[in-house]
């Protein structure tokens, strides 16, 4: 156990690491540059996850990012047994507090170094979900948990730049609202751990105008308008590219949309098929006319949902390491004498 100790505390081993770091890494940029789409995915993913996926497919390709895995992990063992080993030493020989000036930004380190490998093994990274206004939509890998879009104000300047952002969410979990806030730009809602940044918006339809015998109704999808007499007008699936089966029952052909139908029912059981391709389309229901006049438009957004468990131990860990160095550069050696002088002429 001493030898093992002692091996991981040398400050050759440090130099050797380092140097073999800086080697994988600089192979690793060049290996990037020329497969950018492979690495553009793995960085839209949890490391795990996507590293498992590729090495399946790719293995060439990002063997270099296991090897530099394993020598970042040597580094850590090393700067943690060097670490404990000189704390241990300077506790010892009583020597001053400034001798830990060194180890403070080490153990910033290997903080933040925690955080992104619990990150990279318990997080998870969603992209281009699409939450359609005041529709409940399911957060990836949290059952139970939906997001809702409650508003959404861009404004841009005479140019088309972006200038302000306002994404106004509602968060659900079972079945009750849990959290209500405002996505901005570089500001994402966070709820739990789970982060949902805003990356794209525009509009959708989410919902048609109808005529019924004269009388005028906007339905969403999926909803339900109350007609004259107490009757229940729907509208029920959407087929893409509509048919009727052998039996009489509505089919997809596929999921282009070749012709698209909606199913439309009365609270009698009574249904048709409305076609959606245009405006001004009919059919008959029951008794009644429904006639297509056109389009409910709603706001959609585009959002990346992310989970990093690690986050708050790389905030601290970077602060831990910004003390480290700033107690380095002005409270040790030549350095604090002319911290302390400047102090004395100031007073």
């Amino acid at each position: 156990m001493k030898r093992l100790w002692g091996f991981f505390s040398s400050i050759s081993l440090t130099v050797a690491l380092a140097a073999i770091v800086c080697i994988v890494t600089a192979y690793g940029s060049i290996v990037t540059v020329k497969n950018q789409n492979l690495f553009s995915m793995l960085d839209q993913t949890v490391l795990v996850n996507g590293l498992v996926l590729a090495a399946k497919s790719r293995p060439g390709l990002v063997a270099w990012v296991f090897a530099l895995i394993f020598f970042v992990f040597l580094f850590a063992i090393n700067t943690f047994v060097c670490t404990v080993d000189r704390i241990y030493s300077i506790v010892r020989l009583k020597r001053p507090v400034s001798a830990l000036f060194p180890h403070i930004v080490h153990v910033g380190f290997m903080l933040a170094l925690l955080g992104h490998l619990a990150g990279s093994v318990w997080g998870f990274k969603s992209s281009g979900n699409v939450v359609f206004e005041h529709e409940k939509t399911p957060v990836p890998n949290r059952e139970g948990l939906y997001v809702a879009l409650d508003s959404l104000e861009v404004k841009a300047d005479p140019e088309g730049r972006l200038e302000s952002l306002k994404t106004g969410v509602t968060l659900f979990e079972g079945g009750k609202e849990v959290k209500k806030s405002v996505i901005m730009i570089n500001s994402p809602v966070i709820y739990k751990g789970i982060a949902f940044y805003h990356v794209d918006q525009g509009k959708s339809p989410n919902g048609l105008v109808l005529d019924v015998d004269g009388t005028e109704l906007s339905v969403r999808f999926f909803a339900r308008a109350l007609l004259d007499r107490g009757e229940e007008l729907a509208l029920a699936g959407i087929y893409p590219d509509f048919s009727l089966d052998s039996a009489g029952n509505p089919i997809s052909l596929s999921n282009e949309f070749r012709n698209p139908r909606i199913e439309v029912t009365l609270g009698n059981g009574e249904r048709a098929f409305l076609d959606v391709r245009a405006p001004g389309s009919s059919v008959r229901l029951g008794k009644r006319t429904v006639t297509l006049k056109d389009y409910m438009m709603g706001d959609y957004v585009v959002l990346n949902i992310n989970k990093d468990p690690g986050i708050w131990l790389v905030i601290a860990g970077s602060a831990v390491l910004v003390i480290g160095m700033a107690l380095l550069l002005f409270f040790r050696g030549q350095r604090a004498e002319l911290v302390r002088t400047a102090r004395e002429d100031t007073a």
